[in-house]
């Protein structure tokens, strides 16, 4: 197997939204009260819009010739409330799934690392949902840690009989 991977263009954008729809609809798959209908999701505008972003590069792994993954990262700023830093967020990964456990995403990976080193840059982040334990399993296996957690809670819709006055308007109006 020759596997290799290089900068993405905008002749590859075809093939590579293939992969990412794949990695949408096993999303809205797992959560379809979070994530659109990979039938609604522009993907290739996305993708055009990431080649497009100096701050962004997009990585495609070959082999054979065939387009087997893709991942997309972009430099990012800390927030204010952080210590001033930029990072590497790893926005998306996606390999076919018949080439997983064969080196593909590893190997976009340590790009992903080459491209930030490149920048100046000494960390990635990634998020990544707690459905996707195989992704997790993965991240975890390249040195990546849980620095965060983000939590949801589901509510009932609003019904003006659950508070007593019924409104939530400010009195300094």
């Amino acid at each position: 197997m020759s596997l290799s991977v290089r900068v993405a263009h905008n002749e590859d954008i075809s093939s590579l939204r293939q992969l990412i729809d794949q990695v949408v609809a096993f999303h809205y798959q797992e959560a379809p009260t979070q994530f659109k209908d990979p039938a609604a999701v522009l993907s290739g505008a996305y993708l055009e819009e990431r080649l497009a972003d100096p701050q962004a590069i997009v990585l495609v792994a070959e082999c054979n010739r065939a387009q087997v993954g893709v991942a997309v990262a972009l430099i990012r700023e800390a927030p204010p409330i952080l210590t001033p830093n930029r990072v590497v967020l790893v926005e998306n990964l996606a390999v076919e799934p018949r080439f997983r456990r064969t080196g593909v995403g590893r190997k976009l990976m340590d790009a992903a690392i080459l491209w930030a080193q490149a920048q100046g840059i000494t960390e990635l982040d990634l998020n990544v949902y707690e459905f996707n334990t195989d992704a997790i399993r993965f991240y975890e296996a390249l040195g990546f840690k849980t620095v965060s957690r983000r939590m949801r809670r589901s509510v009932e819709p609003y019904s003006p009989e659950a508070r007593p006055d019924g409104n939530f308007q400010s009195e300094k109006a």
